[in-house]
């Protein structure tokens, strides 16, 4: 029989209790990394991630949580933001836009008539990155949009805000729901939620951790995009894509 005396006895308490510490450190910070994926994973399985090539999501030797900008190299693909168009395209194009934003009515335009003319070819996808005051007209436009999609009917309303972004107020985004024939108590009570907003959130973290500083901001696959851009342009680099 093996027996410690005290001093040994203290300094394995010392020990086990040390390697708990970092055990449950360990798996705290794999938590934190994990929930920030499955928040977007959530949505399905047809999401993408342009990530660093020095990151690595199973690295569990990793010792701080790293932040988004550390992670991505381009937009996050997922179904969480409204898309058109075929999601096995070899040609993703997302837009970071603002309804409060002229330049980014233009540019989505330009887009809708592309998405229309290569059909399967191009799946096009809209972020939001409006001002991020939360009070802001622009950042409420997007926010109704989102209660819009939740019922539906995201791309009509869509294009009501556009038409209407000279006069936006709180009162013309409940009459835009109207006009649409929307659920106004679910329409009401989505705006008044935490959902649709931390998604708006989501978008607008994930365009500044992508060290986007105006929109209209595309992106081509992982290849950026800044400005407004003509068609023809636009058809030229979404060509070349095709032909990689």
């Amino acid at each position: 029989m093996f027996r410690f005396n005290n001093k040994n006895s203290l300094s394995l308490k010392l020990f086990v209790a040390a390697s708990l510490a970092v055990f449950i450190l360990f798996g705290f910070l794999f938590f934190l990394i994990n929930t920030r994926f499955n928040t977007i994973k959530k949505s399905g399985e047809n999401n993408k991630y342009y990530l660093n090539e020095n990151y690595s999501e199973g690295d569990l030797l990793i010792t701080k949580v790293p932040r988004l900008k550390d992670m991505l190299a381009g937009p996050i693909i997922s179904d969480l933001d409204p898309g058109m168009g075929n999601k096995e395209a070899p040609v993703t194009i997302v837009i970071f836009s603002d309804y409060q934003c002229g330049f980014c009515q233009k540019q989505e335009q330009i887009l809708n008539e592309l998405t229309s003319r290569y059909e399967e070819k191009i799946r096009l996808i809209r972020k939001d990155y409006p001002e991020s005051d939360e009070n802001s007209i622009s950042f409420l436009a997007a926010v109704a949009g989102r209660c819009a999609q939740e019922q539906k009917k995201f791309w009509e309303y869509h294009d009501l805000l556009f038409q209407n972004s000279g006069g936006l107020n709180s009162k013309i985004l409940f009459e835009l729901a109207r006009k649409l024939n929307l659920n106004i108590n679910q329409f009401n009570y989505c705006l008044s939620g935490s959902e649709a907003e931390q998604l708006i959130k989501d978008n607008i973290e994930e365009a500044d951790a992508l060290g986007i500083s105006g929109v209209p901001f595309i992106y081509v696959n992982d290849r950026e995009v800044m400005g407004q851009v003509d068609l023809e342009e636009l058809k030229k680099i979404i060509e070349a894509e095709l032909f990689k």
